[in-house]
Protein backbone atom coordinates (compact mmCIF):
# COMPACT_ATOMS: atom_id res chain seq x y z
CA UNK A 1 0.00 0.00 0.00
CA UNK A 2 1.38 3.41 -0.98
CA UNK A 3 2.03 6.19 1.53
CA UNK A 4 -0.76 8.26 -0.01
CA UNK A 5 -3.25 5.41 0.41
CA UNK A 6 -2.25 5.05 4.06
CA UNK A 7 -2.49 8.76 4.86
CA UNK A 8 -5.75 9.53 3.02
CA UNK A 9 -8.11 7.95 5.64
CA UNK A 10 -6.28 9.71 8.49
CA UNK A 11 -6.36 13.07 6.71
CA UNK A 12 -10.07 12.62 5.94
CA UNK A 13 -10.80 11.75 9.58
CA UNK A 14 -8.87 14.76 10.90
CA UNK A 15 -10.57 17.09 8.40
CA UNK A 16 -14.06 15.85 9.28
CA UNK A 17 -13.28 16.03 13.02
CA UNK A 18 -12.06 19.65 12.79
CA UNK A 19 -15.08 20.61 10.70
CA UNK A 20 -17.44 18.97 13.20
CA UNK A 21 -15.76 20.59 16.20
CA UNK A 22 -16.07 24.01 14.58
CA UNK A 23 -19.88 23.82 14.32
CA UNK A 24 -20.60 25.59 17.68
CA UNK A 25 -18.42 28.50 16.55
CA UNK A 26 -20.72 29.41 13.64
CA UNK A 27 -24.05 27.77 14.56
CA UNK A 28 -25.99 29.17 17.52
CA UNK A 29 -29.28 27.38 16.78
CA UNK A 30 -29.95 25.13 19.80
CA UNK A 31 -32.14 22.75 17.79
CA UNK A 32 -29.44 22.16 15.15
CA UNK A 33 -26.75 21.60 17.79
CA UNK A 34 -28.97 19.13 19.67
CA UNK A 35 -29.77 17.33 16.42
CA UNK A 36 -26.07 17.03 15.60
CA UNK A 37 -25.43 15.78 19.13
CA UNK A 38 -27.90 12.95 18.50
CA UNK A 39 -26.23 12.22 15.15
CA UNK A 40 -22.83 11.90 16.85
CA UNK A 41 -24.09 9.78 19.78
CA UNK A 42 -25.96 7.36 17.54
CA UNK A 43 -23.00 7.23 15.15
CA UNK A 44 -20.96 5.98 18.14
CA UNK A 45 -23.66 3.36 18.79
CA UNK A 46 -23.54 2.37 15.12
CA UNK A 47 -19.76 2.00 15.24
CA UNK A 48 -19.97 -0.02 18.45
CA UNK A 49 -22.53 -2.35 16.85
CA UNK A 50 -20.48 -2.50 13.63
CA UNK A 51 -17.51 -3.99 15.48
CA UNK A 52 -19.50 -7.06 16.46
CA UNK A 53 -22.32 -7.06 13.90
CA UNK A 54 -20.53 -5.79 10.79
CA UNK A 55 -17.00 -7.15 11.09
CA UNK A 56 -17.70 -10.31 13.10
CA UNK A 57 -21.13 -10.94 11.57
CA UNK A 58 -22.91 -11.41 14.91
CA UNK A 59 -26.39 -9.87 14.74
CA UNK A 60 -26.66 -8.55 18.28
CA UNK A 61 -29.89 -6.89 19.36
CA UNK A 62 -28.81 -6.55 22.97
CA UNK A 63 -26.59 -3.48 22.81
CA UNK A 64 -29.23 -1.47 24.63
CA UNK A 65 -28.17 -3.38 27.77
CA UNK A 66 -24.71 -1.77 27.62
CA UNK A 67 -26.23 1.61 26.78
CA UNK A 68 -28.54 1.42 29.79
CA UNK A 69 -25.87 0.06 32.14
CA UNK A 70 -23.56 2.91 31.17
CA UNK A 71 -26.34 5.42 31.86
CA UNK A 72 -27.31 3.84 35.19
CA UNK A 73 -23.69 3.31 36.25
CA UNK A 74 -22.92 6.98 35.63
CA UNK A 75 -26.00 8.26 37.45
CA UNK A 76 -26.04 5.85 40.41
CA UNK A 77 -22.35 6.26 41.27
CA UNK A 78 -22.66 10.03 41.33
CA UNK A 79 -25.87 9.87 43.40
CA UNK A 80 -24.40 7.47 45.98
CA UNK A 81 -20.74 8.49 46.20
CA UNK A 82 -20.72 12.05 44.79
CA UNK A 83 -17.41 11.43 43.02
CA UNK A 84 -16.13 13.32 40.00
CA UNK A 85 -18.59 13.05 37.11
CA UNK A 86 -15.93 12.08 34.58
CA UNK A 87 -14.95 9.21 36.88
CA UNK A 88 -18.64 8.26 36.98
CA UNK A 89 -18.72 8.30 33.17
CA UNK A 90 -15.72 5.96 33.00
CA UNK A 91 -17.34 3.75 35.64
CA UNK A 92 -20.45 3.42 33.48
CA UNK A 93 -18.30 2.22 30.59
CA UNK A 94 -16.52 -0.29 32.86
CA UNK A 95 -19.86 -1.64 34.13
CA UNK A 96 -20.96 -2.13 30.51
CA UNK A 97 -17.68 -3.97 29.77
CA UNK A 98 -18.13 -6.27 32.77
CA UNK A 99 -21.67 -7.07 31.66
CA UNK A 100 -20.44 -7.73 28.10
CA UNK A 101 -17.85 -10.17 29.44
CA UNK A 102 -20.56 -12.12 31.26
CA UNK A 103 -23.19 -11.91 28.50
CA UNK A 104 -20.73 -12.64 25.67
CA UNK A 105 -19.29 -15.68 27.44
CA UNK A 106 -22.76 -17.22 27.35
CA UNK A 107 -24.33 -15.93 24.15
CA UNK A 108 -21.32 -16.56 21.88
CA UNK A 109 -21.81 -20.28 22.41
CA UNK A 110 -24.87 -19.93 20.20
CA UNK A 111 -25.20 -19.14 16.50
CA UNK A 112 -27.74 -17.70 14.10
CA UNK A 113 -31.23 -16.91 15.37
CA UNK A 114 -30.45 -18.48 18.75
CA UNK A 115 -27.69 -15.94 19.29
CA UNK A 116 -30.00 -13.08 18.28
CA UNK A 117 -32.69 -14.24 20.70
CA UNK A 118 -30.16 -14.68 23.50
CA UNK A 119 -28.95 -11.09 23.14
CA UNK A 120 -32.54 -9.81 23.24
CA UNK A 121 -33.15 -11.95 26.36
CA UNK A 122 -30.03 -10.54 28.05
CA UNK A 123 -31.15 -6.97 27.37
CA UNK A 124 -34.64 -7.79 28.63
CA UNK A 125 -33.21 -9.20 31.88
CA UNK A 126 -31.32 -5.94 32.45
CA UNK A 127 -34.51 -3.95 31.74
CA UNK A 128 -36.59 -6.04 34.16
CA UNK A 129 -33.98 -5.66 36.91
CA UNK A 130 -33.91 -1.90 36.39
CA UNK A 131 -37.72 -1.83 36.39
CA UNK A 132 -38.07 -3.71 39.69
CA UNK A 133 -34.93 -2.94 41.73
CA UNK A 134 -35.25 -0.49 44.59
CA UNK A 135 -31.88 1.18 43.99
CA UNK A 136 -32.91 2.18 40.45
CA UNK A 137 -36.30 3.52 41.68
CA UNK A 138 -38.05 1.27 39.17
CA UNK A 139 -40.22 2.87 36.52
CA UNK A 140 -39.91 6.27 38.20
CA UNK A 141 -36.24 6.44 37.25
CA UNK A 142 -33.55 8.70 38.67
CA UNK A 143 -32.18 12.12 37.91
CA UNK A 144 -28.85 12.22 36.14
CA UNK A 145 -26.27 14.97 36.76
CA UNK A 146 -25.18 17.24 33.92
CA UNK A 147 -21.54 17.01 32.89
CA UNK A 148 -21.64 20.65 31.79
CA UNK A 149 -23.35 23.88 32.78
CA UNK A 150 -24.44 27.04 31.03
CA UNK A 151 -23.51 29.02 29.04
CA UNK A 152 -23.39 26.89 25.92
CA UNK A 153 -24.35 23.60 27.55
CA UNK A 154 -25.69 22.12 24.29
CA UNK A 155 -22.48 23.01 22.44
CA UNK A 156 -20.37 21.42 25.20
CA UNK A 157 -22.33 18.18 25.02
CA UNK A 158 -22.02 18.23 21.24
CA UNK A 159 -18.22 18.65 21.43
CA UNK A 160 -18.01 15.79 23.96
CA UNK A 161 -20.02 13.53 21.63
CA UNK A 162 -17.77 14.44 18.68
CA UNK A 163 -14.63 13.65 20.70
CA UNK A 164 -16.08 10.25 21.60
CA UNK A 165 -17.03 9.71 17.95
CA UNK A 166 -13.48 10.52 16.79
CA UNK A 167 -12.06 8.00 19.28
CA UNK A 168 -14.57 5.39 18.11
CA UNK A 169 -13.71 6.07 14.45
CA UNK A 170 -9.99 5.80 15.19
CA UNK A 171 -10.45 2.39 16.82
CA UNK A 172 -12.74 1.22 14.02
CA UNK A 173 -10.22 2.43 11.43
CA UNK A 174 -7.49 0.45 13.16
CA UNK A 175 -9.76 -2.61 13.29
CA UNK A 176 -10.51 -2.28 9.57
CA UNK A 177 -6.85 -2.69 8.53
CA UNK A 178 -5.46 -4.78 11.40
CA UNK A 179 -5.01 -8.53 11.74
CA UNK A 180 -7.71 -8.43 14.39
CA UNK A 181 -10.17 -7.09 11.81
CA UNK A 182 -9.20 -9.77 9.30
CA UNK A 183 -9.82 -12.44 11.94
CA UNK A 184 -13.28 -11.00 12.59
CA UNK A 185 -14.09 -11.02 8.86
CA UNK A 186 -12.95 -14.65 8.64
CA UNK A 187 -15.30 -15.52 11.49
CA UNK A 188 -18.13 -13.67 9.73
CA UNK A 189 -17.60 -15.53 6.44
CA UNK A 190 -17.28 -19.02 7.90
CA UNK A 191 -16.78 -19.69 11.59
CA UNK A 192 -15.87 -23.36 11.12
CA UNK A 193 -13.24 -22.57 8.49
CA UNK A 194 -11.79 -19.83 10.70
CA UNK A 195 -11.51 -22.32 13.52
CA UNK A 196 -9.82 -24.81 11.20
CA UNK A 197 -7.01 -22.35 10.38
CA UNK A 198 -6.31 -21.59 14.04
CA UNK A 199 -8.61 -18.65 14.83
CA UNK A 200 -10.51 -18.93 18.11
CA UNK A 201 -13.97 -17.51 17.25
CA UNK A 202 -15.21 -17.25 20.85
CA UNK A 203 -12.10 -15.38 21.94
CA UNK A 204 -12.08 -12.86 19.09
CA UNK A 205 -15.82 -12.25 19.21
CA UNK A 206 -15.47 -11.48 22.91
CA UNK A 207 -12.48 -9.22 22.22
CA UNK A 208 -14.64 -7.31 19.71
CA UNK A 209 -17.57 -7.10 22.13
CA UNK A 210 -15.58 -5.49 24.97
CA UNK A 211 -14.62 -2.23 23.17
CA UNK A 212 -18.08 -2.26 21.59
CA UNK A 213 -19.70 -2.35 25.04
CA UNK A 214 -17.27 0.28 26.38
CA UNK A 215 -18.17 2.75 23.63
CA UNK A 216 -21.88 2.02 24.06
CA UNK A 217 -21.70 2.44 27.84
CA UNK A 218 -19.86 5.78 27.65
CA UNK A 219 -22.34 6.98 25.00
CA UNK A 220 -25.16 5.94 27.35
CA UNK A 221 -23.62 7.96 30.18
CA UNK A 222 -23.28 11.08 28.02
CA UNK A 223 -26.84 10.67 26.73
CA UNK A 224 -28.18 10.28 30.29
CA UNK A 225 -26.27 13.38 31.40
CA UNK A 226 -27.65 15.33 28.44
CA UNK A 227 -31.26 14.34 29.16
CA UNK A 228 -30.65 14.51 32.96
CA UNK A 229 -32.88 11.49 33.52
CA UNK A 230 -32.46 7.72 33.48
CA UNK A 231 -35.34 5.26 33.38
CA UNK A 232 -36.07 1.82 31.89
CA UNK A 233 -38.25 3.36 29.17
CA UNK A 234 -35.64 5.95 28.17
CA UNK A 235 -32.37 3.96 28.02
CA UNK A 236 -33.38 0.27 28.00
CA UNK A 237 -35.89 -0.05 25.15
CA UNK A 238 -35.25 -2.50 22.30
CA UNK A 239 -35.63 0.39 19.83
CA UNK A 240 -32.13 1.59 20.72
CA UNK A 241 -30.58 -1.78 19.78
CA UNK A 242 -32.52 -1.86 16.52
CA UNK A 243 -31.53 1.70 15.69
CA UNK A 244 -27.83 0.95 16.26
CA UNK A 245 -28.03 -2.05 13.91
CA UNK A 246 -30.03 -0.17 11.26
CA UNK A 247 -27.60 2.76 11.33
CA UNK A 248 -24.63 0.49 10.65
CA UNK A 249 -26.38 -1.52 7.93
CA UNK A 250 -27.91 1.54 6.27
CA UNK A 251 -24.57 3.33 6.04
CA UNK A 252 -22.58 0.20 5.25
CA UNK A 253 -21.73 -2.69 7.57
CA UNK A 254 -18.02 -3.49 8.04
CA UNK A 255 -17.02 -0.07 6.67
CA UNK A 256 -15.35 2.73 8.62
CA UNK A 257 -17.63 5.60 7.61
CA UNK A 258 -20.85 3.62 7.18
CA UNK A 259 -22.21 4.18 10.72
CA UNK A 260 -21.50 7.92 10.53
CA UNK A 261 -23.32 8.22 7.19
CA UNK A 262 -26.15 6.00 8.43
CA UNK A 263 -26.62 8.02 11.62
CA UNK A 264 -26.64 11.34 9.75
CA UNK A 265 -29.16 10.12 7.15
CA UNK A 266 -31.39 8.30 9.63
CA UNK A 267 -31.50 10.98 12.33
CA UNK A 268 -31.88 13.98 10.03
CA UNK A 269 -34.40 12.30 7.70
CA UNK A 270 -36.49 11.30 10.70
CA UNK A 271 -36.78 14.95 11.74
CA UNK A 272 -37.51 16.08 8.16
CA UNK A 273 -40.23 13.46 7.69
CA UNK A 274 -41.80 14.43 11.02
CA UNK A 275 -41.96 18.05 9.92
CA UNK A 276 -43.39 17.47 6.44
CA UNK A 277 -45.43 14.27 6.70
CA UNK A 278 -46.71 14.36 10.31
CA UNK A 279 -48.24 10.99 11.23
CA UNK A 280 -47.21 9.38 7.91
CA UNK A 281 -43.50 9.91 8.58
CA UNK A 282 -42.96 6.39 9.98
CA UNK A 283 -44.42 4.78 6.84
CA UNK A 284 -42.24 6.84 4.49
CA UNK A 285 -39.26 6.35 6.79
CA UNK A 286 -39.75 2.56 6.68
CA UNK A 287 -40.19 2.49 2.90
CA UNK A 288 -36.94 4.41 2.48
CA UNK A 289 -35.09 1.85 4.59
CA UNK A 290 -36.58 -1.05 2.61
CA UNK A 291 -35.51 0.53 -0.70
CA UNK A 292 -31.95 1.10 0.54
CA UNK A 293 -31.62 -2.44 1.92
CA UNK A 294 -32.97 -4.02 -1.31
CA UNK A 295 -31.04 -1.96 -3.84
CA UNK A 296 -27.93 -1.02 -1.83
CA UNK A 297 -26.90 -4.13 0.13
CA UNK A 298 -23.49 -2.55 0.67
CA UNK A 299 -25.07 0.50 2.30
CA UNK A 300 -25.04 4.13 1.30
CA UNK A 301 -21.22 4.30 1.28
CA UNK A 302 -21.25 1.84 -1.63
CA UNK A 303 -22.57 4.70 -3.77
CA UNK A 304 -19.17 6.43 -3.64
CA UNK A 305 -17.22 3.78 -5.64
CA UNK A 306 -20.10 3.63 -8.13
CA UNK A 307 -20.01 7.41 -8.53
CA UNK A 308 -16.23 7.29 -9.08
CA UNK A 309 -16.61 4.60 -11.73
CA UNK A 310 -19.34 6.59 -13.50
CA UNK A 311 -17.18 9.73 -13.42
CA UNK A 312 -14.21 7.85 -14.88
CA UNK A 313 -16.41 6.41 -17.62
CA UNK A 314 -17.64 9.90 -18.51
CA UNK A 315 -14.06 11.21 -18.62
CA UNK A 316 -12.93 8.32 -20.83
CA UNK A 317 -15.91 8.96 -23.14
CA UNK A 318 -14.97 12.62 -23.50
CA UNK A 319 -11.34 11.76 -24.24
CA UNK A 320 -12.28 9.21 -26.88
CA UNK A 321 -14.73 11.66 -28.44
CA UNK A 322 -12.09 14.38 -28.66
Amino acid sequence: MSLRARLTPSVAMITVALAALSVPAWCSDAFVVQLLFRVAIFAVLGIAWNLIGGYAGQLSLGHVAYFGLGAYGFSLLHASAHVDMWTCLAFGGIVACAAALAIGSITFRLRGPYFVLSTIAAAEIVRIVALNASFTHGAIGILSPSLFSNPGVDAKFYVASVVLLVLALAFEGWTHVSRFGYYLRAIRENEDTAMAVGIDPARYKLLALLPSALLTGVAGGIYASFSQFVGPESVLTLDISIQAAVIAMLGGAATVWGPVVGSAVLTISEEVFKAFFNEAHLLIYGLLLVVVVLFLPGGLVSLLPRARQALRAVRRGRRSAS
